[in-house]
């Protein structure tokens, strides 16, 4: 026989229960969400820490709070309330997410009575199971529903118009919290609200001038991503620069899809200041600034710095693996035009893309191409392929190729570079082995890289067509 084991309350926690319950259906003080006295952020990469402030006119004993209005993609464990002065505390929490689709709205009206509207005529009936999914047309279809009329019918993935009682509890239409803050006297209190949003991120983004064949003007910006439907006014403004790992939860709170717009800030504004925080880098902005909704806000991050940078043709060979990668066919192969500096005395850059500029004969600024970087300590190289080469072409070939035994084979590769320029150009041209390999002629010098890679660099003058022909033999 099996035993039901009840559990007897104590006197004051009993109490206590009921003062909750009482708290619960009373008239709540209301506090909008993006009007809080004070609200900051840490903005990361994919998420941001968001902190606000509020002050309660709190009555003693338990008091009813709701924090309406609050931005979509809120991590629920992230939640934390903090009562800022003393005579406070945090009862009970509840987060209430929004409604995000009508499949939602149907969901809370299982076992209601609703009404089907159809060109035949009008329909009432209980909504036993609510779709799975619905079909748009003159006359939508709710697949998967199950309504029974007053006549006891059934009609299976009805189609028509539902029309819905009054919901109760009404729909939310943004995210809210509602707790239970117990005082021990009347007066105006401090609360802390904290959680995680991910609707607010950052990256960087570069611009880089190149001045003349030895120096580039580097200029950079903070954007701020809000894809969310509120208005974030940060003082202060902080952003986390380096690989945090974020626990992403299995479910984000969030309404539609966001079209962004621009909302660039002045970049006349102080420049940020820089910390090292433990492994990362931050970045404080010093007047803060207000992120408007479903928008990029754009800041300045750093710059403008002179830079040296050197810029070169590269030629990506074939990579090797045993018996595999060999083609005796002609082919043509692309020639990056690469760009290489050092941030060497500069500020560490952050994660992001940079876009290279020149200016043409009329002065006139003009777009060369853009590439990404990672995050890049100071005196680190970055390199940045931004295009292809228009008049210098390069093709490959396999003129010879021999077995020398079942784990190995000898071949010979050759290369033609083609400057159609009214100037020199000198091409690198990079081939990378697996396995053991060694070259044994070559008709110009190389640069062993690596340990599976190596380096040719060919030089052709004005409208010179140059031949680079090597052996190698591999054993794999």
């Amino acid at each position: 026989m099996m035993f039901m084991r009840m559990r007897i309350l104590p006197c004051s926690a009993a109490l206590s229960l009921v003062a909750i319950s009482a708290a619960w259906s009373q008239q709540p003080i209301v506090l909008q969400a993006d009007s809080a006295l004070q609200t900051s952020a840490t903005i990361y990469s994919n998420a941001a820490i968001v902190r606000q402030q509020f002050q309660l006119p709190l009555e003693k004993g338990e008091n009813l709070v709701s924090i309406e209005r609050l931005p979509e993609f809120i991590a629920p464990n992230s939640l934390v309330l903090r009562p800022r002065s003393g005579g406070v505390s945090v009862t009970l929490v509840s987060f209430e997410p929004t409604v995000t689709s009508s499949i939602d709205i149907l969901q809370a009206y299982a076992g209601r009575t609703v009404t089907l509207r159809q060109r035949s005529g009008v329909i009432e009936g209980q909504l036993l199971t609510p779709p799975t999914s619905i079909v748009g047309g003159t006359e939508p279809c709710y697949n998967g529903a199950i309504l029974r009329t007053r006549t006891g019918e059934l009609l299976l993935s009805p189609c028509g118009e539902l029309v819905l009682p009054p919901p109760s509890p009404p729909v939310t239409i943004a995210p809210r919290i509602r707790t239970v803050l117990s005082a021990q006297s009347a007066s105006p209190k401090p609360l802390e609200l904290l959680y995680q949003c991910d609707g607010l991120q950052w990256q960087a983004t570069y611009s880089a001038t190149l001045i003349d064949n030895r120096s580039l003007e580097l200029v950079g910006y903070i954007n701020v991503s809000n894809t969310t439907r509120t208005t974030f006014r940060c003082n202060p403004l902080q952003l986390v620069a380096g690989s945090v790992n974020i626990q992403r939860s299995s479910q984000r709170y969030k309404t539609g899809t966001a079209e962004l717009r621009m909302a660039s800030a002045s970049t006349d504004a102080e420049l940020p200041t820089q910390e090292t925080l433990d492994e990362y880098h931050l970045y404080s902005i010093p007047s803060g600034a207000t992120i408007l909704p479903n928008s990029v806000t754009t800041l300045l991050l750093g710059g403008p710095v002179t830079l040296s940078y050197n810029q070169r043709l590269v030629v990506r060979g074939r990579y090797y693996y045993g018996g595999y990668g060999h083609d005796d066919q002609e082919s043509q192969v692309p020639v990056a035009t690469v760009v290489e500096f050092s941030n060497a005395g500069s500020e560490p850059l952050p994660a992001g893309s940079v876009r290279v500029w020149q200016q043409d004969r009329q002065g006139v600024l003009q777009f060369l191409g853009e590439d990404n970087i990672a995050h890049t300590p100071s005196n680190e190289k970055v390199t940045l392929t931004i295009g292809e080469s228009f008049d210098v072409k390069a093709s490959r070939r396999e003129i010879d190729y021999k077995r020398l035994a079942e784990r190995a084979a000898q071949y010979t590769v050759e290369y033609t570079i083609r400057n159609r320029k009214n100037s020199p150009a000198q091409v690198s041209v990079l081939e990378s082995f697996a396995g053991d390999w060694e070259i044994t002629a070559s008709t110009l010098p190389y640069t062993k890289r690596s340990a599976r890679q190596v380096e040719f660099v060919v030089s052709a003058a004005a409208g010179q067509v140059v031949t680079l022909r090597y052996t190698v033999q591999h054993r794999w």
